[in-house]
């Protein structure tokens, strides 16, 4: 059997292409080339993943914000809540002071010195009471005996997270000689020490429980 072998040349005469010729005259089939992403697809999509990242991050921050905001007010609520009424039951039990020895007059209430931010009164265990407003913060101060007006130390009534910009005692209907039962409305301006504080303004009016009659 005779051999017969062609030359490229030939080869490219019977109508191959010279790429066909290259794999057929080193006996392999051509192989597929290799495909990826361009450098403008990379940053594209580079760019989307950083906005979407940067807009879930903004989300995220927006809500925790927002969660620790109501959480604030929330405290401080409840903490104006405590202190109103505290202040409320303490004046409603006010006693009548007969003897003159806590209010400098026959009074059921007065503001120490003309002072509208302080108010005294005899409290239902027959001590002499006091609420005054020291350093932004509430604080109580009761006598050491009955009947007297020699106070004791003035103690907190509002945490140290809490500060009391203004309050406000009004009194009406306090002498003992007139026809009009006591009545006392208290304000107050309350803020909670945080780096977003906030603030709340309340206003009651509290009367005395006891009916102001002669004795």
């Amino acid at each position: 059997m005779k051999k017969f072998y062609m030359t490229g040349d030939k080869i490219l005469k019977k109508g191959f292409t010279p790429l066909e010729v290259n794999g057929a005259w080193r006996g392999h089939k051509e192989s597929k080339p290799l495909t990826g992403f361009t450098l403008i697809e990379l940053l594209i999509t580079i760019t989307v993943f950083s906005i979407v990242v940067t807009s879930f991050f903004g989300l995220f921050s927006s809500a925790f914000r927002e969660q620790r905001k109501n959480l604030n007010l929330q405290y401080l609520l409840q903490n104006t809540s405590h202190l109103s009424e505290y202040i409320s039951r303490a004046l409603r039990m006010a006693q009548k002071d007969l003897s003159g020895s806590c209010l400098s007059a026959l009074a059921n209430f007065e503001n120490p010195d003309g002072n509208l931010s302080k108010i005294r009164f005899l409290n239902y265990q027959g001590k002499c009471q006091e609420f005054l407003l020291e350093s932004e913060t509430l604080k109580v101060r009761k006598s050491t005996d009955e009947s007297s007006s020699n106070f004791g130390i003035p103690e907190p009534v509002t945490p140290q997270n809490i500060r009391i910009e203004n309050l406000r005692f009004e009194i009406s209907g306090e002498s003992q000689l007139d026809t009009l039962q006591p009545k006392v409305t208290f304000s107050l301006n309350i803020k909670n020490k945080t780096l977003e504080p906030q603030t709340l303004n309340i206003q009651t009016t509290i009367s005395q429980r006891e009916l102001d009659v002669q004795y």
